[in-house]
């Protein structure tokens, strides 16, 4: 049984990086079969998609617009009567 990092870099299948995830979650994606292990001496310390995101990620709602600095974990949300904006987190960024 490997060790994992605390903290794990999550990179595309052509080597690109996306982010930096827990290592739990990085240990549930590699037993799933999400992942594979790209990079680890001694601990697991990248971890690599095994198919883009695209081709089995479910769209939960429409894409915030882009942000030129970083990406986006929140939306932007209207009321019902389109007087007010909000902010919110996007599901996909909390861990739950």
């Amino acid at each position: 049984m490997r060790g994992y990092a605390v903290k794990i870099e999550l990179v595309t299948a052509s080597g690109d990086h996306i982010r930096y995830i827990a290592g739990p979650m990085a240990k549930a994606m590699v037993a799933s079969g999400a992942a594979t292990i790209h990079n680890s001496n001694g601990r697991v310390k990248s971890i690599k998609l095994a198919q883009p995101a695209a081709s089995f990620a479910r769209r939960i709602g429409e894409a915030s617009p882009p942000s030129i600095s970083s990406p986006r974990f929140v939306r932007r949300v209207r009321s019902d009567d389109h007087a007010l904006w909000w902010y919110e987190h996007h599901p996909r960024c909390t861990y739950e």
